[in-house]
C-alpha cells in the first residue's frame, strides 16, 4: 500500500519491531523480518511488482481467497478423494468455459458487493490524500529538519488506516 520508491525508507524503521516481552514471539518476529527482507525487499521480487499503491483495481489476494473459500465450500471436507477432486475440476472447467462464452457474447460481469466497492473507494481516497501529503512534505518542508519526522508520522497514520480498512 506504499509507493515502491519509498518502501526502503519505511522498511528501515519497520524492520526493527519493538519487543513483545515474549522470547518466542520476538524470535518469530525476527525470523519474519529476515524472510521478508531476503524475499521481498532485497530478493527476486522487485517492489514495483507487489506494491498495490498505484493499482486502482482489485487486490490479487481477494481472488485467491475467494477461490480457496469456494474450494472449502464445494468439497465440505479438508482432503477430498482423488475422484471427488477430479469430478470437481471437470465441473469447474465447464463453469469457466461457459462464463467465458457468456462474457464474450456481451453478458455483463458480476457486480461486486457494495461493501467491497465502498472499502476500495475509501482506500483509494486514503492513497490520494497520502500522496498529496507526501508531496507537501517534500516540496515545502524538505530540507526542513522536521521533514523526516513528518514523513514518518504521516506514513504510520496512513498504514494504520489501511490496516484497519483491510481488516488486518
Amino acid at each position: 500500500m506504499l509507493p515502491f520508491s519509498i518502501i526502503p525508507y519505511v522498511w528501515n524503521w519497520l524492520r526493527l519491531p519493538p519487543s513483545t516481552g515474549s522470547p518466542t514471539t520476538d524470535a518469530k518476529l525476527d525470523a519474519l523480518v529476515v524472510y521478508f527482507d531476503a524475499t521481498w525487499i532485497s530478493g527476486q521480487f522487485s517492489m514495483d511488482l507487489w506494491s498495490h499503491y498505484d493499482n486502482p483495481g482489485l487486490r490479487t489476494t481477494n481472488h485467491a481467497k475467494g477461490f480457496h473459500s469456494s474450494l472449502n465450500t464445494r468439497f465440505g471436507l479438508p482432503h477430498p478423494s482423488l475422484h471427488v477432486f477430479l469430478d470437481w475440476l471437470q465441473k469447474l472447467q465447464f463453469e469457466v468455459q461457459a462464463r467465458i462464452i457468456q462474457l464474450s457474447a456481451g453478458r455483463s460481469a458480476k457486480r461486486r458487493r457494495a461493501e467491497y466497492v465502498s472499502n476500495d473507494a475509501s482506500l483509494w481516497s486514503a492513497r490520494v490524500e497520502y500522496g498529496k501529503r507526501l508531496e507537501s512534505i517534500f516540496t515545502y518542508l524538505y530540507p526542513h529538519p522536521r521533514a523526516w519526522d513528518e514523513f514518518r508520522s504521516t506514513t504510520e497514520n496512513y498504514l494504520r488506516h489501511c490496516s484497519y480498512m483491510l481488516g488486518c
